[in-house]
């Protein structure tokens, strides 16, 4: 019984910090699936299914875990998201328990006084941590960052624990190497702590000189390279070469060279252990690190096992070693040059395929099938250190756009390719989400190097004046979001002064302290911005990536803390006036970013990706194939249908992945509402024509149906391929199609040709289309679909195939728009604001611009008090805010004055000109080019003072003459 007494006494501070953590996260918690990787993990951990590459199997196991316990299928998402919530928490706790050790390892005077502040340091260290931007972010919804950041935190507590301890105690260090293992199953960002642990075992072996801390240095980086490239990416290639010579040659069953891998692993690992057992010590050493993170990796076991089953979501179908392979590569993402590579206006000599293998299952042989296109440049062109790399369009130009250099019309040299690394990848890409965290933030648009989205601020007028433009009169997207969040720097003021008592006193203690904590750093920080290689326009913010860069800054805090109630105890012993004197630094730094953070990451009200989900899925007819595109408009879709059951009987098919084989094949497998897709072309073509394209020929102008000219194509299969890559047989240019309600449509093809990816799209309606309605989420990208986007017709919030050019809809058909959007489309408003992905994600769904097209055509057979409905109903379930398209509020404005709603119409354009008259104050005071804002505004501002006559908004007229008169002519 006195045990806990003791125990609470010396871990009171770290348990406080623990459940206060976890109460903050518990309570903000998402209650259910959110926008990007959140509904795959959920649908993936529910049925234990496998997600995108390289996978998270300790992850799902985990999740999969708490998801059995809900009682409910609703309930599943927040089971699964609260794993987030207690592994932050605990990566919470056990960064105080680091500090705490750091701390005594910079000042070994313990009891009293000292043991008290180090205690408060610790805790405000930690609990700065817990409330950065980008971390609690992660800790409230289901990812694998938290459980990652977890594990990377844990295991480092783990050797730092067992480097403190006197005795040589290997059980502590061993089970930090088994916990190393099992990180690598969740994110491969973990390995980058392998050169940290190399140094802290140098120096409990060897001592602390600075010959063996470089030597630890450089062992650290060749064991990371070893694990990286020896270990993850070519770890399965001698059971890939057994399985072929094994299966191929010798005529054994499938996965027999996988196996006999694993069997010599085992028994070479056994024996080494066996053997050197006490005889040779840094063998036996090896055996056994090289075990124990064998174990933990071995629940990527988990991946193959699963994907034999034939999941719903089976991403890459790593059912063999090959596929495993890949997946674990992330093959399907490309490569990036690291060191050396081609620059980006590199010239192409020639390309050459290379090819992959797949199991046939009639032969049970494994076959090649092309898997790729390599590009080969001139010699001449391939450089060191290649930043600038990518040749697509939009990434040149960003590249000219960070550097001033047009890299198709001039070779970028190495000052080019080095301006591009400091600007955009280190400060754009990493130092700016640095900011964020320590310092403020602007707003949470996404940034693309403009002043007027995702920068960093402070807080300081002087200071953002300076980065951001006129600060007197901010933009509308500034002012009033609440996501901009500012720190004034405190949070970086306390990293430095821990920079500053670890440096100053000398101390060579404390120097192996900042030593350990600047390669934390590093290795954390700009060793990922130096792998990933960014191009410009990332499609989100990766701010999620440098979480442990962020950790490593909370630690520097936490002894910075420190050092001033130091201070704080050499000027005064008084027990009170240290006391407050911590609170106060707590409050300072933890408590402010707390308080400001707290709306913006408060997501337990937070719906809107179920509900767009179900509203997309139940506006569908019975039975639909529903094509969607993107991650955030797919993801969401896995997880309603799968997880809470909402409408089982629409086909899901993700554009983006009919390139793939292993894609097209699982959706003529895959069964929702009783029956399969089906295809015209057989899979084998799809598998042995990935890489090509398919002419569209000039020549003929009569319609073919469909299905014959896939026929066609079938039964040409075996002509010999053109040496350019294009297959032999031209397609017709005009496509005929018969609806399931028996309506002819026709499609000309508006393009030269068709690659394998949209052939498959295009085989999918064409053969389906008879049996099953042909839908499509409204967020498509129309270039990919080559005309057929004019044959759509609205059918609540996705579009569906079935319509003629420019037809006129009739009052029928208006009529069961509004009950579709009366009936099947719902949004929950209790959350008050959306943040960017929400706003982004509503946006492209098209619920504004359809709830508009649908008011109008009720208007124009007279039905204004549907139409005023329907605008109330859009205005509610989605407020106006600065934050959308200013020109679409205007429409509804004018829309609600013509079905009668004029006082909510005089509001809505109260705010709209108060709003957009503010950015014209911004835009101005900044240093804006005059005649740039005159082309923005004087349009549309000549639009709302029209509407504002017609609404007889005397003050608004006035207002709008007033402040624009010198720069638009009314």
């Amino acid at each position: 019984m006195d045990r806990v007494p003791v125990f609470l006494k010396k871990n009171l501070s770290g348990l406080l910090v623990f459940f206060f953590s976890l109460a903050i996260y518990a309570i903000t918690m998402s209650p259910t699936t959110n926008f990007w990787d959140s509904g795959e993990f959920i649908a993936s951990a529910n049925g234990l299914q496998v997600p995108h590459p390289p996978g998270a199997p300790l992850y799902l196991l985990l999740a999969r875990v708490l998801a059995s316990f809900a009682p409910t299928p609703v309930l599943v998402a927040p089971f699964v998201n609260f794993l987030s919530v207690v592994a932050s928490a605990f990566a919470v706790f056990f960064i105080y328990k680091i500090l705490l050790i750091l701390i005594s390892l910079s000042d070994a005077r313990e009891g009293g006084q000292h043991y008290c502040i180090g205690q408060i340091a610790a805790s405000g260290g930690a609990l700065l941590f817990a409330f950065t931007d980008s971390f609690w972010y992660s800790a409230v919804e289901a990812e694998v960052y938290a459980l990652s950041l977890f594990f990377s935190v844990l295991t480092l507590w783990v050797f730092l624990l067992w480097y403190t301890r006197e005795n040589n105690e290997s059980r502590l260090f061993f089970l930090g190497v088994y916990f190393l293992g099992l990180s690598i199953a969740v994110h491969l960002l973990n390995l980058l702590l392998v050169p940290v642990f190399v140094l802290i075992f140098f120096w409990k072996k060897s001592g602390h000189l600075p010959i063996i801390t470089v030597k630890a240095l450089l062992v650290g980086v060749l064991l990371l390279g070893l694990l990286f490239f020896g270990f993850v990416t070519y770890g399965l290639w001698p059971a890939m070469k057994l399985e072929l010579f094994l299966v191929n040659g010798v005529g054994m069953p499938q996965h027999s060279g996988l196996w006999l891998w694993v069997i010599i692993l085992m028994g070479i690992h056994v024996a080494g252990i066996h053997f050197t057992f006490r005889k040779q010590q840094v063998l036996h050493l090896i055996f056994v690190t090289s075990a124990l993170i064998f174990m933990g990796w071995f629940s990527y076991a988990l991946v193959p096992v699963r994907a034999s089953a034939g999941p719903a979501i089976n991403m890459n179908d790593p059912d063999n070693v090959f596929s495993l392979n890949n997946y674990i590569n992330r093959t399907q993402y490309g490569s990036r040059p690291l060191l050396y590579g081609p620059h980006a206006g590199a010239t192409v000599k020639n390309w050459e395929e290379y090819q992959a293998f797949y199991f046939d299952e009639k032969d049970r042989k494994y076959q090649k099938k092309p898997a790729g296109a390599r590009l080969n440049f001139k010699a001449d062109d391939y450089v060191w250190f290649p930043r600038m790399y990518s040749r697509q369009a939009y990434h040149l130009e960003g590249y000219e756009w960070w550097t001033g250099l047009n890299a198709k019309e001039k070779e970028p040299s190495f000052a080019h390719q080095l301006d591009f690394f400091l600007k955009y990848q280190m400060g754009h890409n990493f130092l700016r989400y640095l900011m964020w965290n320590l310092v403020g933030r602007q707003n949470d648009h996404q940034g693309h190097g403009d002043i007027l989205s995702g920068n960093w601020a402070s807080g300081i007028d002087f200071i953002d004046r300076y980065f951001l433009g006129n600060r007197e009169y901010l933009s509308s997207q500034d002012q009033y979001s609440p996501a901009a969040n500012f720190y004034f720097g405190i949070p970086l003021l306390l990293v430095l002064l821990g920079g500053v008592f670890l440096l100053r006193s000398g101390n060579g203690k404390r120097m192996n302290v900042l030593t350990l904590l600047i390669l934390m750093f590093v290795m954390m920080g700009p060793a990922i911005v130096l792998y990933l290689n960014q191009p410009p326009y990332e499609p989100r913010e990766r701010d999620y990536v440098f979480v442990g860069a962020f950790m490593t800054m909370s630690l520097f805090a936490g002894m910075g803390i420190y050092g001033i109630l130091k201070k704080v105890l050499q000027f005064s012993g008084s027990l009170l006036t240290l006391s407050l004197s911590g609170l106060l630094l707590i409050m300072a730094g933890p408590g402010l970013m707390f308080s400001v953070n707290l709306n913006d990451h408060d997501r337990s009200e937070r719906y809107l990706a179920r509900d767009l989900a179900a509203s997309q899925l139940r506006s569908c007819p019975p039975n639909a194939i529903l094509f969607t595109y993107g991650d955030n408009d797919t993801y969401p879709l896995w997880y309603a249908q799968q997880v809470e059951k909402v409408r089982p009987d629409v086909h899901l098919v993700n554009i983006g992945l009919l390139g793939t084989d292993w894609y097209v094949e699982q959706m003529t497998n895959e069964t929702s509402g009783g029956s399969n897709l089906q295809l015209t072309l057989p899979i084998s073509f799809y598998r042995q024509h990935a890489l090509e394209f398919f002419r569209v020929s000039r020549m003929h102008s009569s319609g073919l149906a469909g299905k014959k000219i896939l026929s066609e194509l079938a039964s040409s299969e075996t002509e010999r391929k053109e040496p350019d890559g294009f297959f032999g047989h031209d397609l017709n240019p005009i496509w005929t199609l018969r609806t399931q309600q028996g309506k002819t449509l026709q499609w000309n093809v508006q393009a030269n040709f068709l690659s394998s990816g949209t052939l498959a799209l295009m085989d999918f309606i064409f053969t389906n289309a008879s049996v099953h309605p042909v839908c499509f989420t409204r967020n498509v990208e129309y270039s990919s679909l080559y005309g057929l986007e004019n044959r759509f017709v609205s059918h609540g919030l996705i579009w569906k195939l079935g319509g003629e050019e420019n037809s006129q809809k009739g009052r029928n058909s208006v009529m069961k728009e509004l009950a579709l959007f009366s009936d099947s489309i719902q949004i929950s408003r209790e959350d008050t604001w959306y943040d960017y992905s929400c706003r982004q994600a509503l946006s492209l769904s098209g619920y504004r611009q359809m709830s508009l097209d649908l008011a109008r055509d009720l208007l124009e057979y007279g039905e204004e008090k549907k139409a005023s409905e329907v605008l109330r109903k859009s205005l509610d379930e989605w407020p106006y805010s600065p934050y959308q398209e200013q020109a679409g509020m205007l429409d509804a404005a004018r829309l609600l004055m013509l079905s009668g709603e004029r006082e909510q119409a005089e509001q809505l354009v109260r705010n709209i000109s108060y709003i957009n008259l503010q950015d014209v104050y911004f835009y101005f005071y900044s240093g804006f080019d005059t005649e740039h804002i005159r082309r923005k505004y004087c349009g549309f501002f000549k639009e709302l003072k029209s509407l504002a006559k017609e609404l007889e908004l005397k003050d608004v007229t006035i207002e709008i003459d007033m402040e624009l008169h010198s720069m638009c002519d009314f």
